[in-house]
């Protein structure tokens, strides 16, 4: 018996749209009560009741590196940019970015490390991973170094 009301119910919200429309207009969703959308799409309501426009930090953004214009017919050190480098005592880490229009495989990161003075205490390379990097992409370096009062990256360089 329930059902049959509920049937009766719901038809008659159906058939008849005009008694429809007081359910939408006494309705606390705000959705359904504003047809003309005046809150931006992101945002976030203060204590104080003002609305803060959020648009900008929900904006899809395009992928690192993307904005880069390749380098055509350049040689393959022009085409890797060392984008960032760490060293914290121990580990020497950073990033490479492929500015070149072709992939470029095998990724090395060279480096020195130097004393107080700026003396060469030692050099070497650290691989970037992933090896293999298409056009645009970047790739990480992590490793142990030698001790030194400065480690900083001289080139990179890989091979098409």
């Amino acid at each position: 018996m329930n059902i049959l009301h509920l049937t009766v119910a719901l038809s008659s919200l159906l058939i008849s749209p005009i008694s429809a429309r007081p359910l939408l207009a006494d309705s606390t969703n705000t959705i359904t009560q504003n047809s003309s959308v005046d809150e931006p799409f992101c945002y976030i309501k203060t204590p104080d009741g003002k609305t803060v426009d959020l648009g900008k930090l929900c904006e899809k953004q395009p992928a690192s590196g993307t904005s880069q214009t390749c380098i055509p017919g350049s040689n393959i050190a022009a085409q890797v940019s060392i984008a960032a480098a760490n060293y914290d005592g121990n580990f020497f880490s950073g990033q490479v970015l492929n500015q070149g229009c072709k992939i470029i495989k095998n990724i090395k990161v060279n480096y020195e490390v130097l004393d107080e003075s700026g003396n060469l205490i030692d050099n070497g390379f650290i691989y970037a991973e992933p090896v293999t990097l298409a056009p645009g992409q970047s790739a990480t370096f992590r490793g142990a170094v030698v001790a030194g009062a400065k480690v900083q990256a001289t080139h990179a360089d890989g091979q098409e």
